[in-house]
């Protein structure tokens, strides 16, 4: 028993290490392209994407592994999804909006052993996890949706990142206005109902993480989704 356990807990420090060196080169391009303001300069971005294909790369070689922890396996797959996003807007940059790809969603961005990977598909295995809080972390490449993270997201900061993810996202007034009378969120609450739960559930999330406001009587409406890139 001891040996099988000090045996889990190696494995887990090789991870964290692993993964430490990994986004290194990910938050050393975050920190230059993306403005704390949350614009991105995909323009000169471009110019040096061998950085962000190589770190794609080498995530598509450290995929996860059955010893993986739950965290560990969210932490991988919000990287994934964000830094093809990014890869994907790059390739077809200049654009107005990730629209004016042909089927953005549902072209294949990253292999994962021999499976090919569409952001959608990625989205959905992240969204099948039960924690809708990822939804504040997934970077869409619109003017509308939430702030691409500055930092790589890391199993052991994940909850804390998680957090402040779906706080900065709540409480920004361009794209959620919580009122006890009528409160106007986001579309991605209304594109993305089911991950939510039932109307106490999503009521819950939303006051614990800045609608104080808002109860099971308030009424929600959807504001406009901006598609326009972020830049």
């Amino acid at each position: 028993m001891f040996l099988r356990a000090l045996i889990v807990m190696l494995l887990w420090v090789s991870v964290s290490m692993a993964q430490r060196n990994l986004h290194e080169r990910w938050e050393g391009q975050l920190e230059r392209y993306v403005a704390p303001t949350g614009a991105i300069n995909y323009s000169d971005w471009k110019k040096e994407v061998h950085g962000l294909v190589s770190y794609l790369k080498a995530l598509e070689d450290h995929p996860p592994q059955p010893y993986w922890t739950a965290s560990d396996r969210k932490a991988y797959w919000i990287n994934v999804y964000n830094a093809a996003t990014v890869a994907l807007v790059l390739k077809h940059h200049p654009l107005e909006s990730i629209r004016d790809i042909d089927k953005p969603w549902k072209t294949a961005v990253f292999h994962w052993g021999d499976r090919s990977m569409s952001l959608e598909r990625i989205e959905r295995q992240l969204l099948e996890m039960g924690d809708p809080r990822i939804l504040f972390a997934l970077h869409r490449a619109t003017a509308s949706g939430p702030d691409l993270s500055r930092q790589a997201f890391r199993s052991n900061t994940l909850e804390r990142q998680l957090d402040e993810a779906a706080v900065k996202f709540l409480n920004d007034p361009d794209q959620n206005q919580c009122h006890e009378d009528k409160t106007r969120l986001s579309r991605i609450f209304l594109w993305n109902f089911r991950y939510f739960g039932a109307l106490k559930q999503r009521v819950t999330l939303l006051q614990k993480y800045g609608c104080t406001g808002v109860d099971q009587k308030t009424k929600f409406r959807y504001l406009p989704f901006d598609w326009q890139l972020n830049e």
